[in-house]
């Protein structure tokens, strides 16, 4: 990012914006190939003269970027509208198919055919609200229980695999308290399972159960290879990664619908779409692709990319990343000054990068009001937020209920390419001055 850039960005807003995991600012560098795509390559890249050819160009080539990022084959990557559409498809898709494979063939012995899906009890509302209808729907859903520290407890996931268990879908980062799963481990357990329960090589049960990963808010900050992770769905949001709103990728691996054409019998593939049309992103998303919205995506993880250095162990260090580990680490100094019964959500020691974000922190501060205080910091001009946004407005926080906080005062703050010490200077001197000089009503 160039000064130039940054300070023209921090110019359109002339506020300290703390909610980078709720959505990024579109970086500069985004915008103008978004820009660039909209105007000048507008044409549908299924059509056949010119225009339309140039535009199927720019398609395939931003669909190499994407699966390069994550380390995928290009006919692995279908783009979506954004994280919720990857996680829809992905569980949808797989209980839809499932539904259809379990009434035709026997499963099990004991010709169990209710598909068993399993989810952490901190994963995103795109999973939780999804895994609620497919309960409708006539599947089996299990909660895997998280300790403090908002990890999923491996023993519980071990012993709750069926012979009828279809998917696991376990988050990489967990978009309120920033959360690491360990997802290698939680592969080996799955690839255990389905050497327990397969049955033979030509039968598609020996791939049950499958593993979805929702990685929206993992890309800034780790390896996402999914070779190494041994997942089959992967989930990313270019509005997580300072790309444009409405764009988001699938990463579907090839075994589960290789070699398959569409106008077979869909219980030969282990994933079926959930939007039909004209059978665009190989049939598994139906729609016209949005060129510009693809390419800025595109733009916006070559700059993560580049910004990369050697890998260390399997996470990514980077300068961006020391920086703004750096702000959290200052700004819980700060907070511990303020208030010292000011207490951090999820996983205590900030620097273990491998086992939480460094761009989020989320704390309770004992008898305030939370609603009412993030009001007050709004009214300073720092926005920050009380809860995942994706949260319904009379919903408190589960995933604070379920490691234990309290949901009523707890605040998230979220960091990103734009934030400052000076940002976080100013966000400690209001604070303090509605903690300790204002005195906020309890609530």
């Amino acid at each position: 990012m160039t000064k130039s850039s940054s300070k023209s960005t921090r110019n359109l807003n002339k506020r300290i914006y703390l909610d980078y995991a709720s959505i990024t600012p579109i970086d500069p560098r985004v915008s103008k190939v978004v820009e660039e795509y909209s105007s000048g390559m507008y044409a549908n890249p299924s059509s056949w003269y010119k225009e339309g050819v140039l535009a199927k160009k720019v398609l395939d080539d931003s669909r190499k970027i994407v699966s390069g990022f994550i380390g995928a084959h290009a006919d692995e990557v279908i783009f979506t509208s954004g994280g919720t559409e990857s996680n829809n498809i992905a569980l949808q898709g797989v209980a839809k198919t499932a539904m259809k494979y379990l009434s035709s063939r026997k499963f099990s012995k004991k010709d169990v055919v209710q598909p068993h899906i399993i989810i952490s009890s901190i994963e995103h509302s795109s999973i939780i609200e999804t895994t609620r209808y497919l309960q409708d729907q006539g599947c089996e859903v299990t909660k895997i229980p998280v300790d403090v520290n908002g990890v999923i407890d491996l023993d519980i996931l071990k012993k709750s695999i069926k012979p009828n268990t279809i998917l696991v879908s376990i988050m990489t980062v967990n978009n309120e308290v920033g959360t690491i799963q360990p997802i290698r481990e939680i592969s080996k357990i799955i690839r255990q399972a389905r050497a327990k329960f397969g049955h033979t090589e030509s039968d598609t049960s020996i791939y049950y159960p499958l593993f979805h990963t929702d990685a929206a808010q993992a890309g800034l900050f780790q390896n996402l290879n999914v070779e190494q992770l041994g997942v089959d769905f992967l989930t990313l949001d270019a509005g997580k990664l300072y790309g444009p709103r409405g764009i988001g990728a699938l990463y579907v691996r090839r075994r589960l619908w290789d070699d398959v054409a569409p106008t077979e019998a869909v219980h030969k593939l282990l994933i079926s779409p959930i939007i039909f049309g004209g059978g665009q992103e190989r049939g598994l998303r139906s729609g016209t692709e949005n060129i510009s919205a693809i390419a800025g995506f595109a733009k916006a993880l070559e700059i993560i990319g580049k910004e990369r250095q050697p890998e260390v162990s399997s996470k990514i260090s980077t300068k961006e990343v020391v920086r703004i580990l750096k702000l959290k680490r200052f700004l819980i100094t700060g907070l511990k000054k303020i208030r010292k019964d000011i207490l951090i959500n999820g996983v205590q020691d900030v620097s273990q990068v491998s086992s939480t974000s460094p761009f989020i922190l989320n704390i309770s501060i004992p008898g305030i009001d939370n609603e009412f205080l993030v009001i007050q910091l709004d009214a300073t001009g720092i926005a920050c937020s009380t809860k995942s946004s994706c949260l319904r407005d009379e919903d408190e926080s589960y995933v604070l209920e379920a490691i234990g906080a309290d949901s009523a005062n707890s605040i998230r703050f979220s960091f990103g390419r734009w934030t400052t010490e000076r940002d976080i200077l100013f966000t400690l001197k209001k604070l303090k001055t509605l903690l300790v000089e204002d005195k906020l009503p309890l609530a």
